[in-house]
């Protein structure tokens, strides 16, 4: 059979017309796959050389003019021995989580308890406990306790989940779990310290860039589940060794971590087939507050450790938004508010001066992330994180780390279309306009425009910014009309996810993203779901809250709303009002 060697160092036997991308999924090697390997994405890039297929018309269209070696492992068969290298710079981030939204009374529903010594009599010593018991290990414990050492006991709620005999730390994590990225935060849960944090890329984007390619997955594949779900447990067990290894502290005392994320990432987290997700009615398997052992889930904490799943409220608005708004205290939001979170999953919820809350999600797929683009990239050194045009014309652009550019990120893509549609370089349909002096620096060219010789912006980059903008204004201008609304009673704008918090606010109206006639103030609030998960690991009453704030939401289907489709077409114009420029 034919061997392919990965990174110099790794080899393993491949089919003869398997992909290079399957081999290096078979490897344990992670790779950037956004489109699930349709060759669309042109994500999974890789160095190649060996007795390979030619290029296709897939690999021809994303490498013209580049050197020979690059090729799309979703589309390069192995046809003999083959070198491949793999780069991990992907998975590298920087990542913005934002401000601490509220303070909160130190109640954590995993807590710390002095245990009585035993007594003479023959009553059963568990007995004496006013704790459940429920693990044979617990009891194990307890029979090998001398009775002349101080013994502690670890409960979650009303149930003991462990016995000690000395005084370690009781940590907990949170974990935000994005369609692309990772974030954590470690807490002491005795005192209510934050220790550290870490940040990275869900490795299942290796399998699909947004929910709907990764059931997609789940579907194609038998064990497709348990593939994403081993996936993801691996990497926040290593971001929490990360930040464990920074305190001098180890996984065994991690006793509690609190998960929130989209409905589709929940069910995964859990093993649960999120199959009825992408099928009418989109009932998903479960939404309440889920509270399982780790354990059951791979993950390796503490015995007995916990998992607990925040509540969410519909097939598409999920927990990452409950959170969300249980961070920004949403029940002190006077006046009409209109919270977003921009990401692959674009979710909006309108909240009226009444106290009654409407929600809808859209699928804005992951361009404004740097993804689907062709020289997009993550938030990653080197990254272009923000661009102007000069009064001639001329880019002015940094980068993430002052590094030199290697592509563009979701902020600076945002703040090249505003530019250029603000100079006309981009006309209201989307087409770029030669008519523009902007032509005279020589940077549009064909259906590019070029910020560098090698970092530049599509024509079809152009169009995957119009559906996502044209996604997210169609769900707020929807629910203001089905609330009876206009722009005009919003008050304020409150926008959340890490990667929300590095956008221009104004110039998110520029392209339409947001109302152009808006006035009011808009308040970046950086990763909101991750602040909502960190405050339901240290209070057992933030937990209730989120799960009476689940069931009060009113989601509004974009799908199968009247005016959907026509009102999104309507929307696909760049509309600039750039006056303020």
């Amino acid at each position: 059979m034919p061997t392919v060697c990965l990174n110099d160092r790794f080899k393993i036997e491949a089919a003869k017309g398997e992909t290079l991308l399957s081999c290096i999924r078979r490897s344990g090697f992670m790779i950037d796959s956004t489109c699930g390997g349709r060759g669309i994405c042109g994500r999974c890039r890789v160095i190649a050389g060996g007795e390979l297929s030619p290029p296709d018309a897939a690999e021809v269209e994303h490498f013209a003019g580049r050197p020979e070696d690059l090729r799309l492992a979703c589309r390069a068969k192995v046809l003999g021995d083959v070198s491949v290298n793999v780069s991990d710079a992907w998975t590298k981030l920087e990542c913005a989580l934002g401000p601490q939204f509220r303070d909160v009374p130190l109640d954590s529903p995993l807590k710390r308890t002095a245990l009585p010594r035993p007594g003479e009599g023959a009553i059963p010593y568990a007995d004496t406990i006013p704790l459940k018991i429920s693990d044979p290990r617990v009891l194990a414990k307890i029979a090998s306790w001398d009775g002349n050492r101080e013994s502690f006991g670890v409960a979650f709620l009303d149930e003991l989940m462990d016995v000690e005999f000395d005084r370690s730390r009781v940590l907990g994590a949170a974990v935000d779990i994005g369609t692309t990225t990772l974030s954590l935060n470690l807490f002491d849960l005795e005192t209510g310290e934050f220790l550290n944090r870490s940040s990275a890329i869900n490795p299942q984007t290796a399998y699909g860039g947004d929910v709907i390619t990764r059931i997609a997955y789940c579907r194609e594949n038998a064990e497709g589940v348990s593939v994403l779900q081993a996936a993801l447990i691996a990497q926040v067990e290593s971001m929490l060794d990360e930040v464990l290894a920074k305190v001098a502290e180890s996984r065994s005392h991690v006793r509690l971590v609190t998960a929130a994320g989209n409905t589709t990432m929940l069910h995964i987290l859990a093993g649960v087939n999120p199959l009825t997700l992408a099928l009418a009615p989109f009932r998903p398997i479960f939404l309440r507050p889920l509270v399982i052992e780790a354990e059951r889930c791979g993950l390796h904490i503490a015995q007995q450790g916990r998992l607990a799943l925040l509540p969410g409220a519909s097939a598409y608005v999920g927990a990452d938004i409950v959170a969300g708004l249980t961070a920004i205290d949403y029940r002190s939001c006077s006046g009409c508010t209109l919270f977003v979170d921009i990401g692959t999953n674009g979710e909006m919820v309108l909240l009226e001066r009444t106290g009654r809350l409407l929600a809808t999600s859209c699928a804005m797929g992951p361009a404004l992330e740097g993804m689907n683009i062709s020289c997009g990239c993550r938030a990653v050194q080197g990254a272009i994180d923000s661009v102007t045009l000069c009064g001639d014309m001329t880019p002015r652009f940094t980068t993430i780390g002052g590094a030199p550019p290697t592509g563009l990120c979701g902020s600076g893509l945002v703040d090249l279309v505003a530019a250029l549609v603000c100079t006309g370089v981009i006309d209201p349909n989307g087409a770029f306009s030669h008519k523009i002096s902007a032509t005279s620096t020589g940077r549009l060219r064909g259906d590019r425009y070029y910020l560098t010789e090698h970092v530049f912006l599509s024509q079809k980059d152009v169009r995957q910014v119009q559906l996502a903008k044209s996604a997210a204004i169609t769900g707020i201008l929807t629910l203001l009309s089905e609330a009876g609304l206009s722009v005009a009673d919003l008050e304020r704008i409150i926008v959340g996810g890490s990667f929300g918090y590095h956008l221009d606010p104004e110039n998110l109206k520029h392209i339409g993203l947001l109302p152009a006639e808006y006035m009011g103030r808009i308040n970046m609030v950086g990763n909101s779901s991750l602040c909502g998960a960190s405050l339901a690991l240290i209070s057992h009453q933030i937990m209730k809250e989120m799960e009476e704030l689940a069931s009060a939401i009113r989601v509004v289907e974009l799908g199968s709303h009247p005016d959907f489709s026509r009102e999104f077409i309507s929307h696909l114009k760049f509309m600039p009002d750039c006056t303020q420029d």
